[in-house]
């Protein structure tokens, strides 16, 4: 149990994590790329955890975060599959611009 007076020392974790398919569109089930989606909480004080050092948004062409930084999106594909499987497709990044 998690002590108020005491910050939490983030020694327990739990990681979800979802892995997408991506198709040509909602008419083709063809798989053109794979996408995993992951987040990190506390266990104990079930604090969401952040990733660092990435830009928020979706590429298929390398890892990005979402907007608040609590999830991971990282393109993968299988090991058979040519290096680049899914590269091309498009994405958006969110930047931000101080007015």
């Amino acid at each position: 149990m998690a002590n108020p007076d005491r910050p939490c020392l983030h020694e327990n974790f739990d990681a979800f994590v979802e892995v997408n398919r991506v198709t040509a569109s909602d008419d083709a089930p063809t798989v053109v790329g794979y996408h995993a989606d992951i987040k990190v909480n506390c266990h104990d004080c079930d604090e969401p955890f952040r990733w660092t050092g990435l830009q928020a948004g979706l590429s298929m062409s390398g890892p990005m975060c979402s907007v608040d930084e609590t999830e991971l999106r990282a393109p993968l594909r299988p090991a058979s599959a040519d290096p680049d499987f899914g590269l091309g497709l498009p994405g958006f990044a969110v930047r931000y611009r101080e007015a």
